[in-house]
């Protein structure tokens, strides 16, 4: 851990110790083994499923191999909220991860939402000058930073892509992926993106990762994309004129995912993800979530 990791590690132990006036000393094995007990605790209040799933709150259905573990939508908030610390987000559909891996050991989550946009049009997503956009998408990642400031979310940098856009004309899936770095963080972060294309909507499949396991993530990526489809009469090719269009195509769909609301979602989400890989004492440092049940659990104060 980096000094100023220390240093932010301390201040949040002191605060999480401040509600008692004269709190009884607290070892790091006791704060350590408290934590991991808060982890096993989370993790068994959660089961994967396999297997045809219908995907409540978008027209899709989800055809679940043995190969991966999806976990559906409020157990996705238990893991999203209870135990990597994000703002709650009822937007969020489900996850999926490795399977036999957990939340807190994996090396990537996809997490899956669902957006009424309606009829995205692709005629320019073979023309597109992605270099261009990505300067685009870094100017505008670095003017939303001071509201992500004031808001008490960490500053962003959209570093480059780490894997270009792509689209699949017969799947009707676009795919791409970014570098980012939080903060003064020295280790950058993989947000790999996809969407597939729909009549009425998009469907989003967002991979969290660190920035070394692009490879890992590019592979098994095809593989997860496959799991999603939309339910008949809702496929991209089920579309008709006089059906709601989103207005806007596939290069605006990538450089939306700079917008302050998704950044700020997928910012914490991917602090959470490494942090849990990295160390108990990293967490109580980087998320208030579990920074506030250490001050619930060890400061003596009243409970939320």
């Amino acid at each position: 851990m980096s000094k100023a990791g220390y240093v932010l590690a301390a201040g949040m132990l002191a605060s999480a110790m401040a509600v008692a006036q004269e709190p009884a000393p607290v070892s790091d094995e006791d704060m350590q083994a408290a934590y991991q007990q808060h982890v096993e605790d989370i993790l068994a209040s959660v089961s994967p499923e396999h297997g045809i799933i219908a995907l409540k709150g978008a027209p899709v259905s989800l055809d679940v191999p043995e190969d991966f573990d999806f976990y559906d939508s409020a157990e996705s908030q238990t893991i999203l909220e209870d135990l990597w610390g994000n703002p709650p987000d009822s937007t969020i559909l489900g996850m999926l991860f490795p399977a036999g891996e957990t939340a807190a050991s994996s090396v990537w989550g996809a997490v899956l939402t669902y957006e009424a946009t309606g009829y995205v049009s692709d005629e320019d997503a073979a023309s597109q000058d992605y270099d261009a956009l990505l300067a685009s998408m870094q100017k505008q990642t670095r003017e939303a930073n001071p509201e992500y400031k004031r808001q008490g979310y960490p500053t962003v940098e959209l570093v480059g892509w780490a894997v270009p856009p792509s689209y699949d004309a017969q799947s009707h899936g676009v795919s791409w992926a970014k570098d980012l770095v939080f903060d003064d963080s020295e280790t950058h972060t993989l947000n790999y993106d996809m969407r597939l294309l729909g009549r009425r909507g998009v469907l989003s499949v967002n991979f969290v990762a660190p920035i070394d396991a692009v490879g890992e993530v590019k592979d098994v990526a095809p593989d997860v994309l496959d799991i999603p489809h939309f339910d008949p009469g809702s496929t991209y090719a089920d579309y008709v004129d006089g059906d709601k269009k989103a207005g806007y195509g596939v290069a605006a769909l990538i450089a939306g995912t700079t917008g302050a609301v998704v950044a700020k979602k997928l910012g914490l989400l991917g602090v959470g993800l490494l942090v849990l890989k990295k160390g108990w004492i990293i967490v109580l440092a980087l998320l208030g979530g579990v920074g506030g049940w250490f001050k619930r659990t060890f400061g003596g104060g009243a409970r939320d």
